[in-house]
């Protein structure tokens, strides 16, 4: 499979049309420049910032410095996701083609968690999404946030395929307030149910939520996963799809961790859900035959980047992402 480091390479990014397009001297430009705009201001100071940083990153000989001037980036990009600038704004601070690719493309200054989420923010900018919403292009109700099986997804949202094998455009540790949100990117493709994946191509993708009948087994990089009961002795379609990535696919699956899972399993999300990386099938045994209950054994695959899970600077969800959660609530 695919590693997490492929997901850097600057070759399979390419700076967008509408980007380049964007006259530096233009009259839309000098416009904003003029600007006297609070909010976009306030973006630019804030984006320059972050540039800055990444400055002082890539000239300091001091380790120490570095440590402190990484986590001070961390914070720039963790709250970045969460300023609303437009094209015209990431055109003028150069956002796109001298800011965070510097970030993702440097390895030997920029540690993992650092490159993954400012890979991520450019994907996001670079597909002109700048809605800070945490529900955007989402039709919600007005359920609390750990209850919203009655939300659904704007049908004017372009939302992408989850049909296909390996991260795609998704990082590890990628995050979402609630399992549709994560159809609405493509990391998944059921609004509720655990298992996703097509008729002979297997399973896709598989949410991690304890909400078994029977309990899941979280080790970290390894994971005995319970399909879904069965009203007779005939495995569910979506049970069926693990079967077919064990015996005849062999390729691996997408894991997402729900903040539904036990409080004790240390790797859960403190919120939403978490993209963990991929796993392969490895094989299954049946735990109750009259039920048609399967249990998968997965493997996490070599070559990723960590699981977020632990506290600190590279855990997802970031402190900022928790707070937007919660005022959903």
């Amino acid at each position: 499979p695919e590693s997490s480091m492929d997901q850097y390479s600057v070759s399979t990014l390419a700076i967008p049309t509408w980007y380049t397009e964007i006259k530096p001297d233009g009259l839309k430009m000098r416009a904003l420049v003029k600007s006297k705009d609070t909010i976009k201001r306030q973006t630019i100071a804030a984006l320059t910032s972050l540039k800055e940083c990444v400055q002082r990153c890539e000239t300091t000989t001091s380790p120490s410095i570095l440590q402190k001037e990484l986590n001070t980036l961390r914070d720039h990009v963790h709250k970045a996701e969460f300023l609303q600038p437009d094209e015209l704004i990431l055109r003028k601070v150069r956002m796109l083609d001298n800011g965070l690719q510097r970030i993702f493309t440097a390895p030997s200054i920029f540690p993992w968690d650092l490159r993954a989420d400012a890979l991520q923010l450019y994907r996001r900018w670079a597909s002109r999404i700048f809605s800070i919403d945490l529900l955007r292009g989402i039709n919600f109700t007005k359920a609390k946030a750990a209850k919203r099986n009655a939300d659904s997804i704007d049908k004017a949202w372009r939302t992408p395929s989850p049909k296909f094998n390996g991260h795609g455009p998704l990082i590890v540790g990628q995050w979402w307030p609630t399992q549709l949100c994560t159809v609405r990117d493509g990391a998944h493709g059921a609004a509720q149910g655990g298992i996703y994946g097509e008729k002979e191509c297997g399973a896709y993708s598989i949410v991690l939520s304890g909400g078994h009948g029977y309990s899941d087994e979280d080790f970290g990089d390894r994971i005995l996963y319970n399909g879904t009961d069965s009203k007779d002795h005939h495995p569910t379609e979506s049970t069926q799809r693990m079967i077919e990535s064990a015996d005849r696919v062999h390729l691996p699956v997408r894991v997402i961790r729900s903040w539904n899972l036990a409080k004790a399993n240390k790797f859960r999300p403190v919120r939403g859900f978490r993209y963990d990386g991929l796993y392969d099938v490895l094989g299954y045994r049946v735990l109750d035959p009259t039920k048609a209950i399967y249990n998968f054994e997965l493997q996490r695959c070599a070559g990723q980047d960590p699981i977020r899970w632990e506290e600190g600077p590279a855990g997802r969800p970031t402190r900022w992402e928790v707070e937007e959660y919660d005022k959903l609530r």
